[in-house]
Parts: C-alpha cells; sequence; structure tokens
C-alpha cells in the first residue's frame, strides 16, 4: 500500500472517528438537557419556605389559616400563636397582621433616678419608696408564658412539657402513597423540602399518621392543592399536587384514609410531594418512613 493510500485511509477514518465523537456529544448534550429539563423547572416553581418579610408582619388572606401561614414560612405554628397572643382553635380573619417575628422587649425601666432622689433626701424616699412597686407592674410580660402553656395544650400551669414532648414523639408513619422516590430531599442546590413519590393514575393520597386536617386549598405557591395534617404538637405533613381535595379543616383523620386524589405538575404525572415538619422546620421523610 502506498503512503498515499495509507494517509487517505487514515483520512476518512479520522473524519469518521469525529463526526461519530460530534454526533455523540450532540446527543448526550440533548438528552442532559432535556433530562434535567425538569430540574430547571422545579427551580422555578418548586415549594420552598418563604422568607419572612423584613418587618416581620403578614397579613391574612382569605383561605389561610395560622398553620399554613406558619408552613409558608416554615416557622413553629405555636411561635406564631404566641407572638400574636392567639389561643387555640387559631382564629384569624382576612385582612389580619400575623406578627411572624418575636416583638423586641421593651428596654427595662431604669432605676438610677429613684436611686439619686433617695439619696437626696432620705426622709422622702422612705414615703416614696412603695412607688418603686410599678416594677412588678413590669413583670406582666409573664402572662404570654400562660398562653405558651394553652398553645400547647395544657390547662395545667405545672411544667409537662416532658411528658408532652416525649408523647409527642410517638408518631407511627406510613407512605401516603406506593412508588418510586423520584425526588429526594435536598437544601443544596435545587432545594426541595420534601419527596416526590410516582404513583399510580388516580389513587388515593393517605394520611401518614393519625392527625386532624389543618389546611386544605391551594393558597400555597408552588404547592397546588395542598393538604396539611397536624399530628401533635411537634410533627406535620403536607401532601402537594394533588388533582383534588377529599378532606375539609378540621376534619379528624386515620392512619391510611384517603386525604385526595394524587396528581402531579407539568409532565411529572402521576407524582405525589410529600413533606414532614417538625417544629416548623422540614425534615426528610425517609427518616421517619418505613423502609420498604
Amino acid at each position: 500500500m502506498t503512503l498515499k493510500l495509507i494517509l487517505n485511509k487514515w483520512g476518512y477514518e479520522l473524519t469518521k472517528t469525529v463526526r461519530l465523537l460530534f454526533l455523540c456529544v450532540f446527543v448526550t448534550g440533548c438528552a442532559y438537557d432535556s433530562f434535567h429539563y425538569p430540574d430547571a423547572e422545579y427551580r422555578r416553581t418548586a415549594p420552598r419556605v418563604s422568607d419572612v418579610p423584613t418587618d416581620g408582619v403578614y397579613r391574612v388572606q382569605p383561605g389561610d389559616t395560622l398553620f399554613s401561614i406558619a408552613f409558608n414560612y416554615g416557622l413553629d405554628y405555636r411561635k406564631v400563636a404566641e407572638y400574636n397572643g392567639i389561643d387555640s382553635p387559631y382564629v384569624i380573619y382576612p385582612q389580619q397582621k400575623i406578627q411572624l417575628k418575636e416583638k423586641a422587649a421593651a428596654p427595662p425601666i431604669k432605676t438610677t433616678t429613684a436611686t439619686s432622689t433617695a439619696s437626696k433626701s432620705p426622709a422622702t424616699s422612705v414615703t416614696k419608696a412603695p412607688v418603686a412597686s410599678p416594677v412588678s407592674s413590669a413583670e406582666k410580660p409573664s402572662k404570654p408564658v400562660v398562653r405558651t402553656v394553652k398553645v400547647n395544650g395544657n390547662s395545667s400551669s405545672k411544667p409537662t412539657s416532658n411528658n408532652t414532648a416525649t408523647a409527642n414523639m410517638a408518631v407511627t408513619w406510613a407512605w401516603p402513597v406506593t412508588g418510586k422516590v423520584t425526588r429526594g430531599f435536598s437544601s443544596q442546590g435545587v432545594s426541595s423540602k420534601g419527596i416526590d413519590i410516582k404513583g399510580t393514575e388516580d389513587s388515593r393520597v393517605k394520611a401518614a399518621a393519625d392527625g386532624v386536617v389543618v389546611y386544605a386549598g391551594n393558597n400555597l405557591i408552588g404547592y397546588g392543592n395542598l393538604v396539611i395534617v397536624k399530628h401533635n404538637d411537634v410533627y406535620l405533613s403536607a401532601y402537594a399536587y394533588n388533582d383534588s381535595i377529599l378532606v375539609k379543616e378540621k376534619q379528624s383523620v386515620k392512619q391510611g384514609d384517603a386525604l385526595a386524589i394524587i396528581g402531579g405538575k407539568g409532565n411529572e404525572r402521576p407524582i405525589l410531594h410529600f413533606e414532614v415538619r417538625r417544629d416548623g422546620q422540614p425534615i426528610d421523610p425517609l427518616k421517619v418512613l418505613p423502609t420498604l
């Protein structure tokens, strides 16, 4: 074989290889974009914990509940109730202003003036000493502590929080739908405050544990038709992307009761987005759900 023929053959093979390599890169790139497109869509419309307004105030909208407001901002509903002096059953009204942050404590009452006055006129200080009694009125902020006890559901003023906390931890969990987890919990990158479970068409979304429905609606951006169940003072669970809701607020449910019909988001159907909140904070549901 002459040198010319060898070079021609190598040139042909090289060109063919380059073409194949280019084609592979192109196809892989398309596949990558196609596969990761849902992430781009998810990033724009994903359920997420909203930032608390700078002034710490939220104005109630029709359909809101104290639980849905606290859920949306990743707050403990008990704290929000305490900040606003709202007792169970936590009734709120449209256009009501809800404080999402604890108000700054009033500056302490200075007693230097009374002391200096007493040093100048001892006789007067004896008769005016009772004037210092308003300091006892400054102790009135202890009342919110009583509200805190009521918010926790204890009528007794005795500190029973340890027993309550122990009882609250005893929640038996079950899967809300049967299927493969297509998106896990993550606080990095494209944040997911729960998990996405691939279900079957028209399947029922079931309560993961006994509780009371504290929200059923579609007011929270990124969640679609959403159901929130309060299991105790510590745990809430949320079921999003539903096609339709089968329960009402304040309805008691048992583990396995149907809450909704599974729906989805965009082309991701049928999908259930499931979240668990502990003291208002999102946790990985896979840490409480039984292993399949």
